[in-house]
């Protein structure tokens, strides 16, 4: 019948609030009706657990598009139990019903004529709660007698007369069985122990284990203990209750827990408590009526007719709900439960839980809870534990009195049932909703969420389609095993599905050797020994990788769920943890996750939609592909997934401190002097940095620029630029008239323009400074002057007499100075600075105003937690005072000019490449000299400086040779650098180097095993780092969390000029899809969502150039490589650009993405 009557009980549309409900909740019930026909009446037929139905009349509404819905609202139970309901539809005389589908699922209903299953309500005791500890543990079973001896010399101890002992760890398990009635005659045993245990419990902790749950360890005769003789002592085979408590104690000191498995509703016969072998002092109710045991037990003709589980003798059923048994096992003063939390345990899992009585398993609880309210009582019910019925009768289990978890068979299933074809991903999603629905949330994210156990086949087996076996015989299925290729098609498989275990709401649990490949059918083949150094290493490998991340995000422990749409080969699904609060209130880490597994043996390619809908990017990494970044712009996912491929994708990896910072030279600070500098406007931007949650301030080389006026053509590569110097804190420091100051910026016409006039403000700061100089002269030299003129005396003097002389040239090169000043020869040097002494010693007096100007702003930022990223050019300008002073060390000819020079080759600036023209080093005289030019170099940058970045850094590895006099950067070779020497001898003198490598360009491995060498983070820009693939999905960024991850540079176009000039309309639409734009964007919405793009990356370090911050266009760009046009270097802020509603949206990104740590 067509589903014109419409209720969903998954969505909030229908039935509000979703799920399983506190007593004496108001749960509003939505019936649509889709289409014209309306029905005349719509009763609700409502039915509670002890209660016979209520037919509740539903209040009509019209929707705006004309069709209907019909509306009520009921309170749920005032004590735990359940609610059922379904739709009774009245029309035109007739009556249809509304309920539940066939499989009883919830979700979607069905229309019938007769009387349907109804819907499920679960109602659970208001504030009851399972431990959260628990909630977001990893639990791993153990098989004590299969996992590890740990006796030294391997012995294996105190085995039961008649046993089997293996005499190898990698042998078969088997039965001994009478071979005409099946009984076992014997028990077979390898020899673990908890010793054994003792000795891997750093092995669990590195798996990620949280909860160690033990199968039965008290004293019986079998291997798995489930014929408990003793409930209060150790099996000898296993060691003794001191250990037992030794045990937990160094497991809690690691942080895990241990849970005792609980065999509650029979004992064994070879026990304390029944006897009948004999074996005990005691005398058990199998020998007297008199034993205190006796009434434990349900004799039908005592002593050989009695009531057993599954009518094996060997496992007599008690009476649970007998007095005297429950005060043993529950609440006496020395109960087993009271024994064994003294000892160390944590919780107990209640073997065959639904043939314990409720009263039985309530007061064990109160007992537990009494004793440690952290405790956790888990049941075994292989079914959906909400509406499970035992004998006749439906079981709380899950409304708040009896148990905080059951172990999740149904999620097992589920897994299987995907896998092997049994049920798409639309079906799987549903069955996995059904028990979200059913579940209380506090144990639906509390549910024992298995793949495997001690009673089902090996997990790995049944993944290599090897169900199908009962005609094989016992003998024949302990030597079978998965050939190669069904075994790589198992592991694949297995792999996904602990991805999916691992991301699922719950506790996963790993049930031994899983992890490490064990194959085995079933009991006793399930339970192989742990194979000790004969792991699959891939397969581990692959396990603590899942655990880890698991550990380590929050999102995948208690984040909320929901199932997604992909393909029916697909299951997709999403974690999400939003507004810092995860589904249990609790304060936990906003983050986005989403799950794809693929059980198909072909590729699938996928488009699903998130459902993460922003004003902004989003960005996943891609956990199990190196981190690699992928793009959902729109909220939608596009992919390719390999066969049985399974992919976790993370938004936020929270797996280093990340800080952020601008990029803005000092020449391009406000200003009412032409040009930035180290006065007011410095100051205001440190301000705004601090406002702006930022972190670092980073700035192009602050050396005297010289050809082109490029802080990269320096004229010196220690000095420092003396535009910068501010003419207010000269003036503060008494060395000129502020009123001199104003009319010499009146006189020289400087404004605050956005670009600098550098004629002009060369011109303006001369006259101040030569000012300023004349009053110098005439006071006492201080003492800081004569400490500076000391501490810089390697380069000072060389580069003050450069200064000089390059002025009484006429700015000439050098190396056409006068020969003997040229070719430094000691007595022309001497002539000279007599000859040139006034200006010389001008030129010092501006580094020392240099250096106090800016220690002063730099420990202005440092006491706002603003530091500074300094630049470091790898080359120098021919036409400077360390080529001149040092050249000795460069590649020049006999008359000083270059015989090569540097550049890069052909690239993305330039099809021509770049021709620098800076004369390169001579390295083999460098090394010879111990690098001492570099030592000196670096420690004075790291005075001014607290991060260092280091311009072409793979120029160190090797750097593209042209001869002198090239017109092009074309015609050039490679050529090897110094490499790790040059460093090597850094980190001796200096220390550990706080660096930035420029790695841009050409990137060989070589320069990326220096830079990691130097234990560099590289740079990462994203204005190069898009594309797209032939299927549609959007590669990787490439953004490794060692990256500083900027929008573009200083050698880049604005995002707005880029965007507008330098893409196709291609690529234009490859960054709308990477950033959510749609057509007719703004220039603002383009930069912001870049910058929020370049924050949600992984890398560890986030820097904004001003200008995108600004959203300006390419008239702003700060050079254009290869070019020397006015407008290079020239762009300047104004004051009024530096607005508080920009570092408003930089300061929520900051605290977004991680403003947390020292990351550069």
């Amino acid at each position: 019948m067509q589903n014109w009557l419409i209720h969903d009980s998954h969505s909030l549309t229908y039935r509000s609030p979703f799920g399983a409900v506190p007593c004496s909740t108001e749960v509003k019930i939505v019936l649509a009706v889709a289409g014209s026909r309306a029905p005349d009446t719509v009763q609700l037929c409502l039915m509670g657990h002890s209660d016979g139905p209520r037919y509740i009349p539903m209040k009509r509404e019209i929707c705006q598009d004309g069709s209907c819905t019909f509306r009520t609202t009921v309170t749920a139970l005032a004590e735990p139990g359940w609610l059922w309901y379904y739709f009774v539809i009245g029309i035109q005389g007739a009556r249809l019903y509304c309920g539940n589908n066939k499989a009883l699922r919830g979700g979607l209903g069905e229309t019938s004529f007769e009387p349907p299953q109804p819907w499920q309500i679960t109602v659970y005791q208001a504030g009851s709660d399972t431990p959260a500890w628990f909630r977001e543990s990893i639990m791993y079973q153990i098989f004590v007698d299969r996992f590890f001896n740990g006796n030294q010399d391997g012995m294996v101890e105190n085995a039961p007369p008649g046993s089997v002992i293996h005499a190898h760890w990698d042998n078969n398990p088997v039965y001994v069985r009478d071979m005409k009635d099946g009984s076992i005659l014997s028990y077979d045993f390898f020899g673990g122990n908890l010793a054994g245990v003792m000795a891997k419990l750093p092995y669990l902790k590195e798996l990620g284990v949280g909860v160690i749950y033990f199968n039965p360890i008290f004293r019986a005769p079998s291997n798995h203990k489930y014929d408990t003789g003793d409930y209060k002592t150790i099996d000898p085979m296993f060691g003794t209750n001191e250990l037992f408590r030794e045990l937990c104690a160094k497991a809690k000191e690691m942080g895990m827990a241990v849970m005792l498995d609980g065999v509650f509703s029979h004992t064994g016969s070879d026990s304390i408590y029944f006897n009948r072998e004999g074996n005990y002092q005691t005398v058990g109710a199998y020998q007297s009526k008199d034993s205190p045991y006796y009434p434990w037990y349900r004799f039908s003709q005592w002593p050989h007719q009695y009531e057993s589980w599954w009518g094996i003798g060997t496992l007599p059923n008690v009476e649970e709900l007998d007095e005297s048994y429950q005060r043993f096992i529950i609440d006496g003063p020395d109960s087993v439960v009271r024994q064994w939390a003294d000892l160390g345990a944590k919780g107990w899992r209640l073997d065959v839980a639904d043939e314990l009585p409720d009263d039985f398993i309530q007061r064990l609880r109160r007992t537990m809870k009494e004793i440690d309210g952290e405790s956790v009582l888990l049941g075994e019910v292989w079914e959906d534990a909400s509406r499970k019925e035992s004998y006749g009768i439906l079981r709380p289990y899950l409304q708040g009195g009896e148990l905080d978890s059951v172990m999740n068979y149904p999620f097992r299933r589920a897994v299987l049932d995907f896998f092997l074809g049994r049920a798409d991903a639309a079906a799987t999603s549903h069955a996995l909703m059904s028990l979200c629905e059913n579940y209380p949330r506090h144990h639906f994210y509390a549910c024992m969420n298995l793949l495997g156990s001690h009673d089902v086949p090996r997990i790995l087996t049944l993944f290599g389609d090897e169900e199908d076996v009962g005609h094989l015989s016992a003998g024949q299925l302990a030597v079978r095993r998965l050939d190669k290729k069904a075994r790589n098609k198992a592991r694949q498989r297995l792999e996904a599905a602990s991805l999916w275990q691992m991301t699922f709401p719950g506790v996963p649990c790993i049930y031994y050797g899983d992890e490490a490949g064990v194959e085995g059918y079933t009991d006793p083949l399930n339970r192989r020994t742990y194979p000790w150094g004969r792991e699959d290493g891939e397969l581990l490998a692959w396990y603590k990788k899942l655990t880890a991340l698991r550990t380590k995000h929050d999102v995948l422990r208690t984040g909320d769920w929901q199932p997604l749409t992909a393909d029916a080969d697909v299951l997709a699904y999403r974690r999400q943890i939003a507004g810092g609060k995860d589904v249990f209130g609790q304060a936990r880490q906003d983050n986005l996750a989403v799950v794809l597994i693929n059980r198909s043996a072909e590729d699938v390619s996928v488009t699903v939609d998130t459902g993460c809908r922003r004003e902004g990017p989003l960005l996943l990494h891609d956990m199990m592909n190196g981190e690699a970044e992928v793009a959902c712009g729109d909220g939608t996912l596009t992919l390719t997934l390999p066969p049985y491929g399974a992919r976790l994708f993370l938004e936020k990896l929270y797996s280093c401190p990340k800080t952020c910072g601008v990029l803005l030279h000092p020449t391009s600070l406000p200003s009412p002097y032409g040009i930035g500098d180290f006065g007011s406007g410095a100051r205001q931007f440190i301000d705004y940095l601090a406002s702006a949650g930022q972190g670092l301030w980073q700035i192009l080389p602050l050396q005297p620029p010289g050809h082109g006026d490029s802080p990269y053509m320096a004229l010196s590569a220690f000095a420092g630029n003396h535009l910068l110097l501010s003419p207010e804190e000269v003036a503060k420091a008494g060395y000129i008239d502020p009123v001199d100051v104003a009319a010499a910026a009146v006189k020289f016409g400087v404004t605050e323009a956005q670009t600098i006039d550098f004629p002009a403000v060369k011109a303006f700061k001369e006259v101040v400074l030569r000012q300023a100089y004349a009053a110098f002269c005439q006071t006492e030299k201080p003492a800081d002057y004569l400490s500076f003129c000391e501490t810089n005396r390697y380069w000072l003097d060389d580069y003050a007499l450069f200064m000089a002389a390059g002025s009484h040239f006429a700015g000439l090169p050098w190396n056409e100075w006068e020969t003997g000043l040229a070719k430094r020869q000691p007595a022309a040097l001497e002539k000279w600075r007599h000859k040139l002494a006034e200006d010389i010693d001008y030129h010092i007096f501006l580094q020392y105003l240099f250096e106090g100007q800016w220690r002063q702003l730099k420990k202005y930022a440092m006491d706002r937690g603003i530091r500074i990223v300094g630049d470091l050019p790898i080359f120098v300008a021919h036409n400077s005072s360390d080529v001149w002073a040092h050249s000795r060390f460069f590649a020049l000819d006999r008359s000083g000019d270059p015989l090569l020079v540097a550049g890069v080759p052909p690239d993305y600036f330039s099809e021509t490449g770049q021709l620098w023209g800076n004369p390169l080093y001579d390295w083999d005289a460098m090394a010879a000299d111990g690098y001492s030019w570099w030592l000196e170099r670096f420690a004075h940058l790291l005075r001014q400086v607290d991060v260092i970045r280091v311009d072409h850094f793979r120029g160190f590895e090797a750097y593209w040779e042209i001869e002198a006099g090239e017109e092009t950067a074309v015609n050039g070779r490679w050529v090897k650098g110094p490499g790790e020497a040059l460093f090597s001898a850094l980190r001796q003198h200096l220390g550990k180097l706080p660096l930035i490598a420029e790695d841009l360009g050409v990137i060989t491995s070589e320069v990326i095993r220096l830079r990691q060498a130097v234990g560099a983070p590289g740079m990462k820009v994203l204005h190069f780092c898009f594309g797209s693939s032939e299927d549609g999905s959007y590669p990787s960024l490439g953004v490794e969390d060692d990256s500083v991850v900027y929008t573009g540079t200083h050698d880049n176009n604005t995002t707005v000029g880029w965007y507008g000039e330098d893409l196709s309309p291609g690529l234009q639409e490859t960054v709308n899809a990477y950033l959510g734009l749609e057509s007719g964007a703004t220039v603002e919405q383009l930069c912001w969502r870049l910058i929020e793009l370049a924050y949600m990356s992984k890398g560890r370090t986030v820097i904004i150039p001003m200008q995108d911050i600004l959203c300006l266009d390419s008239a702003s760009r700060m050079n254009k490589p290869g070019t020397f046009a006015s407008a290079n270097w020239a762009w300047r802020l104004t004051s009024g650009m530096l607005a508080d509603a920009s570092a408003k949206r930089l300061r929520q990104l900051a605290l977004r993405y991680g403003e947390c740590g020292r990351s550069v």
